[in-house]
């Protein structure tokens, strides 16, 4: 088994990279968005600690799946990562849908319309992507473009209905060329304790509140930005099985049908997994024996405990 790389190495069309860096940014009506001039907005303190998940469903799941890029070297492995994947969301009840191989422009019309769509009874929202990368880019079936497009369909003024509700985003691709090499140390072994989930408070009254468009994300990267990120071409990638493994296990636990784990906390136990249990093992002795850093970046101003539901329509 061989642990191969999701980094661009090869052709890139600027024409391609323009296209998609100069297309505008639309509302949910078609036309570009402007922030209202005239509106007078009162900002405010919150008491509250934690994201609602009292909502009837968990939510819709976008996966994206990408084994053949233009340019590119054939992702092998990667219906591994789509299959276990899916079959972990699922676990916890979400909406799946799973898209193979779309150009960008699918991607795009894709994800603007479900971001139309109403998720006023949805804890939360999840998109999955696996393809390969460069810095700051993702790749579709025929080009890549800014890894930002993915979440901005979601963002408060073009998605209200997710206003205030945990949007995640799992990145599988190269973000750079860089080599993550292995650093050792010694440590004695202590105690552990297991820290319970804390009681969530009830909704308080409602009251309006302004928060910034780009509230309520989490975006989460198989490796360090500039790093390249690991593949195997019979298992799958490291950081979507390290994901999988650690969802389902705690999807085994009564606790997750009841109050739902600390999602910040399970995804630590993601980057654990795969910084001290993932090694490569190349063809390529360049890329022989690297390691590779999980990591995310936040704007979510709550706690938020996903729970286990049922799916619609079960």
């Amino acid at each position: 088994m061989s642990d191969e790389t999701d980094f661009d190495l090869f052709k890139k069309s600027k024409s391609k990279h323009d296209k998609a860096d100069a297309a505008q940014v639309v509302g949910q009506s078609g036309r570009a968005v402007t922030a209202p001039t005239n509106q007078i907005v009162q900002s405010r303190s919150t008491h509250e600690e934690f994201y609602q998940n009292n909502h009837p469903y968990v939510g819709v799941a976008v996966i994206l799946n990408h084994k053949y890029v233009k340019g590119q070297k054939d992702r092998m492995g990667t219906e591994k990562d789509r299959d276990t994947i899916a079959e972990t969301l699922s676990l916890y009840g979400f909406d799946v849908r799973v898209f193979n191989d779309l150009t960008f422009e699918k991607v795009d019309a894709q994800l603007k319309a479900i971001a139309k769509e109403d998720h006023t009874s949805h804890d939360c929202f999840v998109l999955v992507i696996m393809s390969h990368g460069a810095e700051g880019r993702v790749f579709a079936s025929d080009m890549s473009y800014p890894v930002e497009r993915l979440w901005q369909p979601f963002f408060g003024e073009n998605c209200a209905s997710l206003i205030n509700k945990p949007k995640i985003f799992f990145i599988q691709a190269c973000r750079g060329e860089r080599l993550d090499k292995p650093v050792v140390f010694n440590e004695f072994s202590v105690m552990t304790r297991q820290i319970g989930p804390t009681e969530l408070d009830e909704k308080p009254a409602t009251i309006t509140y302004a928060i910034p468009n780009t509230a309520d994300l989490l975006v989460m990267y198989s490796t360090f930005e500039k790093y390249y990120s690991f593949r195997n071409v019979e298992n799958g990638s490291w950081f979507i099985q390290s994901l999988c493994d650690v969802f389902i296990e705690a999807a085994k636990k009564p606790i997750a049908y009841s109050e739902g784990y600390d999602l910040l906390r399970l995804l630590t136990a993601v980057n654990r997994k795969v910084a001290y249990e993932y090694q490569s093992s190349a063809k390529v002795e360049v890329l022989n024996q690297m390691k590779e850093m999980p990591n995310f970046l936040s704007t979510l101003t709550k706690v938020f405990y996903l729970k286990v539901k049922s799916r619609p329509g079960k």
